[in-house]
């Protein structure tokens, strides 16, 4: 699973193997650490204004944090 999967695809396997919600699959922001890890972050979020505003620093957070935790150095 990465950023750089086809997204109809990437749908198809988390909606079969992992149960996940399609639309859910379809509010994917990003992957982390760097992109392309094991973590997801999904906006599960409804009618929250201004929300694209700050979707680079959340995303910034979310890599920085993830990367953090696991330590990984890609």
């Amino acid at each position: 699973m990465s950023a750089a999967q086809d997204v109809k695809e990437r749908s198809l396997v988390l909606t079969e193997k992992f149960d996940f919600d399609l639309g859910a699959t379809k509010k994917i922001w990003c992957f982390g650490p760097h992109g392309k890890g094991p973590n997801l972050l999904v906006d599960g979020s409804t009618a929250v204004d201004y929300l694209q505003d700050v979707r680079d620093t959340v995303v910034a957070g979310f890599q920085w944090a993830t990367e953090e935790v696991r330590g990984d150095k890609y």
